[in-house]
């Protein structure tokens, strides 16, 4: 936890998000959380480290959209309040524990629009290093891997599955206007204001754009609450972006690889296939000499 910060107890929240969408799975988030932002104006790379994930945002986010319909699960009233503190206050933000492989998506993923982008999400990153020509992320023990597709820049829209991927935070789908966006949520009988509050805005590259980190931040310029940059480089900063800590009650994964057709994998085993990929390459060298 960052010094000077007090910690809040979140117990165990699980909520499917507002208006009883239909989810496979709930957003998940139970341990202790900062109950402010710290440590701002660092680079994203030494920030990542120890702050909440992209998906343990998006669990306290989609309780804030609960909440405005008068449907969240009960909580604490230090946790309310810096729940409120980090989708109200205007121009702040933080990094997340995350990170994004354009180089590293797979192959053959179904995509749902042409515009997806097939993308190596990684949960809790080691760190990141810089090679010759870009940024990669490095693995660690309590890194998570996830095979999935993200959309293109875009206003996130709701769909059948709500907006938002429980296990990874990132959107589903994203149109081009703020207008569009928020018409997917007032033709299914949401007021205007809560949809204002609903969008966001969410940023990726494209495929074969190298290694990403992930941050949020809250924005009045139409970026809206929950505004994600899944495009900064890990040597990216700024003065209104710092880190929100968090430690958790327990490790653990609540997606199971079959959700949505997402190949899961430990990173042993991504280290051997790795390793495996290595030896073929060895042996066709070996064929072609």
């Amino acid at each position: 936890m960052t010094q000077g910060n007090s910690v809040i107890h979140v117990p165990k929240l699980k909520v499917y998000g507002a208006g009883d969408l239909n989810r496979i799975m709930p957003f998940s988030f139970d341990g202790e959380v900062a109950d402010q932002i710290g440590s701002y104006g660092k680079e994203f790379r030494e920030l990542h480290k120890g702050s909440i994930t992209l998906g343990e945002q998006a669990a306290l986010f989609n309780w804030y959209l609960a909440s405005e319909l008068g449907e969240a699960p009960e909580m604490p009233e230090d946790v309310k309040d810096t729940v409120y503190m980090l989708f109200d206050k205007i121009g702040y933000g933080n990094v997340t524990d995350d990170a994004c492989d354009y180089d590293g998506g797979q192959k053959g993923l179904k995509k749902v629009k042409d515009t997806d982008r097939s993308v190596r999400w990684i949960i809790r990153p080691e760190g990141f290093e810089k090679g010759e020509n870009r940024w990669s992320a490095k693995l660690g023990e309590n890194s998570n891997i996830r095979y999935i597709t993200i959309p293109e820049t875009g206003y996130v829209e709701l769909t059948v599955d709500g907006p938002y991927r429980p296990d990874t935070g990132t959107p589903f789908s994203t149109v081009s206007t703020r207008k569009e966006a928020e018409k997917s949520w007032t033709k299914r009988g949401f007021d205007p204001e809560f949809a204002r509050k609903a969008v966001s805005r969410f940023w990726s590259r494209e495929e074969g754009q190298g290694t990403a980190s992930v941050g949020r931040w809250c924005n009045d310029d139409g970026g809206g609450r929950f505004n994600v940059s899944a495009d900064d480089g890990p040597g990216f900063w700024n003065l209104y972006i710092g880190s929100l800590p968090v430690s958790r009650t327990a490790e653990r994964s609540e997606a199971s690889p079959e959700d949505r057709g997402i190949k899961v994998i430990t990173v042993d085993e991504y280290r051997g296939f790795e390793a495996a990929a290595e030896r073929l390459k060895a042996v066709e060298n070996a064929l072609k000499g």
